[in-house]
């Protein structure tokens, strides 16, 4: 890989132009594949093979002058998949191999036959094709032809055919035909996500038309070309629907409207997005009129996959989230997407989920061919600052996360990047005052939102993030005759929000308050429904922090055995007599399961954990997650709530 990767531009490795098809034989490529043992029958059908656009058998034996049984037979059968009228190499390396080896006259002569097959086969337009690859001069006569099928491939989505097709008829043509196609290679360079080779194309375009050669070029090169420079200076606003047509216009209109939505109206989003999700994905780079009519191209699918990643982060769904990201970072321009927005996601989801950055990530990161957008720098910041949470270097995550919201702002904040909070970490590291001046400034800048909440956008500010973060604040602030009326207040900021992981961390923030105020009890009962919320998100690591602060001193009440064990109000006596608790904890048949039935029904008898767990056969610690769950699942804080619960009916 180290030689072939010699041979390519750093462009090429960025993934800003378009490779080389077939790829170089480089050294390395030739031992991976070893000796391929052909004759010269073989050698002639692996080489149709390796020049052909249409992958049908037929097409193969007739321009190779074979058959089937002598395919099959032979050495070239080794290396070629057959299956359903179809054929493809095993692996993409032997076909640069016998590509490769082919000299001039030979690669020649493979196009010729090819286009003679597909001539009366009566599939003109494959047939020019090959004619012009086999045309060792330039034909203008064929370039006119060549701009209409690079033409016809855009408006079907095959960006990276119409590229190919419209370089080679720029070869051909002269003057004005020239000029468009380059105009045509450009903009579907762009929608491929190759900026440097677009910003290339669209300028010969712009030139040819300045001086005259074209006067139909300049229009089909300036936007585009203005496009491809915004991209590459990391605008978020470098692509909108009015840059697109057809489904890319409706899949980046989405797109758009939905990182709008993000803070005010996430359940609006999840319909608008619902709405374009039969549009079909971008084509392979090797199909050839192939598919569906109508295709998103690599550019409005990568806009289209961040924005449902990030609604999906938005709602909580850690794991959903990444699924959808890892598949756009694997075949798609994620990089370009909103001014880089998507590697400010990978990098979080990363933290979130493993507590480090993935290989992917980095590939990612390292795949920028400009620019990224202020927001994205930002959130880098913060990255940091959860590396920090990790480590409990408090006051240093607190100060990033501070520089964060200076540099990102608004904007950052509406993105909803799992973030831990600056004034519960400053309270951790034990400076108060710190603290209670971060939490002032919060609320001044909540203060003007105390109308009618914003359905999102990019003017009102994120409304519901600054209310959750403001009450976060007081509840790690609370003081023990409020920390109740906090918690309530919190707890109905994050249901506001709707979303799984903010609930857990407001959980953690309450644990961590309850704990600090010596109420060992509580500060379990909500680490426990953290751990879950984590755990249900998807987000592994913050559900590691969960489960290191249950085994942490104040988590648990002082002492050993059945006083650590003990959670919230949990009597230390005899059980208390029962009272019908089949009847008192029957209501609750639909809501738990039948083992949380099980321990909240001897919770209602005022029985211990280490007695639950005894009648149960079960161990202390599996009490307490059950009663963890029985807790958040009926709302309530403390056995007393949960027997006034029963007893209510």
């Amino acid at each position: 890989m180290d030689q072939t990767a010699r041979m390519l531009d750093d462009e090429h490795l960025l993934g800003t132009a378009l490779m080389p098809d077939p790829l170089p034989a480089a050294r390395a490529v030739r031992e991976a594949v070893g000796p391929l043992g052909l004759d010269d029958t073989a050698r002639r059908v692996l080489l149709v093979a390796a020049v052909a656009v249409v992958d049908r058998t037929e097409v193969l034996l007739a321009a190779s002058g074979t058959d089937i049984d002598t395919l099959m037979a032979g050495p070239a059968g080794r290396h070629l998949h057959l299956v359903g009228g179809r054929f493809r190499f095993h692996h993409p390396r032997i076909r640069s191999v016998v590509h490769d080896d082919a000299d001039l006259a030979t690669r020649t002569a493979a196009h010729v036959a090819l286009a003679e097959v597909h001539r009366r086969a009566d599939e003109p337009l494959v047939a020019m094709w090959h004619t012009a690859l086999s045309t060792l001069a330039g034909d203008p006569l064929l370039a006119d032809g060549l701009v209409e099928l690079a033409e016809q491939h855009l408006a079907r989505g095959d960006v990276h055919r119409a590229h190919e097709v419209a370089r080679e008829a720029a070869s051909h043509g002269t003057d004005r035909v020239r000029a468009r196609a380059f105009a045509v290679a450009g903009r579907a360079a762009l929608w491929a996500g190759h900026v440097h080779d677009a910003v290339v194309h669209l300028r010969r375009a712009a030139h040819a038309a300045d001086n005259g050669s074209s006067a139909d070029g300049a229009p089909d090169a300036a936007r585009p070309l203005g496009m491809a420079l915004a991209l590459l200076d990391g605008r978020p606003d470098a692509v909108v629907p009015g840059d697109a047509c057809g489904v890319d216009r409706a899949a980046i209109a989405a797109a758009r409207k939905t990182i709008r939505m993000l803070d005010g109206a996430p359940g609006e989003a999840t319909t608008l997005l619902s709405e374009v999700a039969e549009l079909a994905p971008a084509r392979p780079p090797s199909w050839w009129f192939d598919g569906p009519d109508e295709a998103m191209t690599p550019l409005a699918e990568a806009h289209l996959r961040v924005a449902q990643s990030y609604l999906a982060l938005r709602l909580g769904d850690i794991t959903g989230a990444a699924s959808v990201l890892d598949d756009a970072v694997e075949r798609l321009p994620v990089a370009l997407a909103f001014g880089g927005l998507g590697i400010a996601l990978a990098r979080r989801l990363d933290l979130v989920r493993e507590g480090h950055l993935s290989r992917p990530t980095a590939a990612l990161e390292a795949s920028v061919p400009g620019q990224v957008a202020p927001v994205v720098r930002a959130a880098t910041l913060g990255d940091r600052a959860q590396t920090a949470v990790f480590d409990g270097r408090w006051v240093e995550a607190a100060t990033l996360l501070g520089l964060a919201a200076e540099r990102g702002g608004d904007d950052l904040r509406r993105l909803w990047l799992p973030t831990p909070d600056p004034v519960e970490l400053l309270v951790l590291a034990g400076q108060d005052r710190a603290a209670r001046r971060s939490h002032e400034r919060l609320r001044l800048r909540v203060l003007p939102t105390v109308g009618p909440e914003s359905t999102g956008g990019f003017s009102g500010g994120p409304v519901r993030r600054r209310r959750l973060d403001l009450a976060r604040a007081e509840l790690a602030l609370a003081d023990a005759s409020g920390v109740n009326r906090a918690r309530e207040r919190a707890v109905e900021a994050s249901l506001r929000v709707g979303s799984t992981f903010e609930r857990g961390l407001t959980e953690l923030v309450a644990a961590r308050a309850f704990a600090r105020l010596g109420l060992p009890g509580d500060a379990a009962a909500h680490l426990l429904g953290a751990h879950e919320l984590f755990e249900e998100s998807g987000a592994k690591a913050w559900e590691h922090i969960a489960e290191q602060a249950l085994k942490a001193p104040g988590f648990v009440p002082a002492g050993a055995g059945e006083t650590a064990s003990r959670a919230p109000d949990e009597p230390s006596g005899e059980p208390a007599a029962d009272v019908a608790q089949e009847e008192l904890c029957g209501q609750w048949n639909g809501v738990l399961t039948e083992r949380e039935l099980d321990v909240a029904r001897l919770v209602v008898q005022g029985r211990t954990n280490r007695q639950v767990a005894a009648s149960l056969y079960v161990s202390v610690r599996t009490v307490e997650v059950h009663l963890g769950r029985v807790f958040r699942k009926l709302g309530v804080r403390s056995r007393t709530e949960l027997a006034v619960l029963a007893l209510r009916g």
